[in-house]
């Protein structure tokens, strides 16, 4: 889905309406597992046969088990990190099972350097996922996630404290 399929929202039944919540809430809930490094927790929001696809530098893609494996050690050169989930934009298929979402994402990165000084990467990204609702649940069957742009360094693990848990500044 690009930008240019996103529409003017219609009026929207009270079911619709619910969805729409709850997509939200599962979106804002993945920036928050992301910064509280609460990995197992986004079993709830991704499918075992999800697909993931950082498109980043440095990123990677694959099912969500192999990303979930992924993102533990990736974090680990942040002392911590803000993933801000703005302005999604929801649409619905006409089964009413399935469901497209764009978001922004403003990410901020903190690194600690060997030093103690701190260094700072943000990310403007957008998040493009596919959703399916299933056993009653919107969950992610796929995830794009595309650079916008960047500003500052990512650096990388030798030149970087690690950080098993978040701490903030």
């Amino acid at each position: 889905m690009s930008t240019s399929d996103i529409t003017i929202p219609g009026h929207f039944s009270p079911e619709q309406a619910a969805d729409l919540a709850e997509i939200q809430q599962r979106i804002y809930f993945y920036g928050w597992c992301i910064d509280h490094r609460r990995f197992s927790d986004l079993d709830e929001l991704f499918l075992p046969e999800s697909i993931v696809h950082y498109d980043t530098e440095g990123g990677t893609r694959g099912p969500w088990s192999e990303i979930r494996a992924w993102l533990e050690p990736a974090l680990q050169i942040f002392r911590c990190t803000q993933h801000n989930m703005v302005n999604p934009m929801i649409t619905f298929d006409d089964d009413g099972d399935h469901a497209n979402s764009t978001t922004y994402g403003y990410l901020i990165h903190f690194q600690e350097k060997l030093d103690g000084e701190i260094s700072l990467f943000r990310h403007s990204a957008i998040y493009r996922d596919r959703w399916v609702r299933r056993d009653g649940l919107w969950r992610i069957l796929e995830r794009t996630l595309s650079n916008v742009g960047v500003d500052g360094p990512v650096l990388q693990a030798d030149r970087v404290r690690a950080y098993k848990e978040p701490k903030p500044l």
